[in-house]
């Protein structure tokens, strides 16, 4: 079995299934549905809600159990939640919505979203407001309560932007990255290994126009460039949006042990 062989059949393993990619947009439709009838009066299981995440990304392999998603809440609404407490009453007003479906499960307010915990995912929910640019007002319920701007439009542009540029290399590197996480236990988001991975791929030009028969050279790259990163960089700018996305320490090698 040849190398190009492995890693078509590596990937084709790893990839999410048609049975759990029908049971998640089953969910986000349930979701969404239930969030335009409270907050537009509308039926529709499609309209503003956005995938966000891995998931919205398409980068994200089969094990995932951690699903992101914004509801875009009308404008007209700002008003009623722009004041004391509103960041709070947001959340709870989405989270007695969505209880209307989901009765029996549990569902929690954290801090900035609403979980909604399955037996074998959850999803967090975002109510946001929509700016200008398309970036997102969300609320924090810390402290006193505050606004606070994601931007998961411009992330998902830089993939789409960055896969014929890299011959689709991009999003298959950020899968098998993650899976290379599952496997070993690495504390490390999602966003972190796309952003990463987009970094890696943008630092060279070499694989632009190469596939799956370099993917052991890809790999073996890849970890060598995260090997030299600096040992104290606390977080990197997001790909796309910029924003802050955690780092998780010094990648060593356990050879040095």
């Amino acid at each position: 079995m040849n190398t190009s062989h492995e890693f078509k059949e590596f990937l084709v393993n790893i990839k999410i299934n048609e049975n759990q990619a029908n049971t998640i947009s089953y969910r986000y439709g349930r979701i969404t549905k239930v969030l335009n009838e409270k907050f537009r009066d509308i039926d529709s299981k499609i309209a503003n809600s956005l995938q966000v995440g891995s998931y919205g990304r398409y980068t994200g392999i089969k094990s995932i159990s951690d699903l992101d998603m914004l509801y875009i809440m009308p404008n007209e609404k700002w008003d009623n939640y722009n004041k004391e407490g509103g960041q709070a009453q947001l959340l709870q007003d989405t989270k007695k919505a969505i209880e209307n479906t989901y009765s029996s499960t549990d569902i929690k307010v954290d801090r900035c979203v609403i979980t909604v915990n399955f037996s074998d995912s959850h999803i967090d929910i975002q109510p946001v407001f929509e700016t200008d640019d398309q970036d997102y007002k969300y609320p924090d319920t810390y402290g006193n309560g505050s606004w606070k701007i994601t931007k998961p439009r411009k992330e998902m542009e830089a993939m789409v932007e960055a896969e014929p540029n890299k011959n689709k290399n991009l999003r298959r590197l950020c899968k098998m990255a993650r899976s290379w996480k599952n496997k070993h236990g690495i504390c490390m988001g999602g966003l972190l290994i796309d952003t990463l991975a987009y970094n890696f791929l943008n630092s060279t030009k070499y694989y632009d126009e190469k596939s799956f028969a370099y993917y052991d050279e890809m790999s073996r790259d890849f970890f060598k460039f995260l090997y030299d990163l600096p040992k104290d960089q606390k977080e990197y700018g997001a790909l796309g949006s910029r924003g802050a996305s955690k780092s998780v320490g010094q990648f060593v090698n356990r050879s040095e042990y």
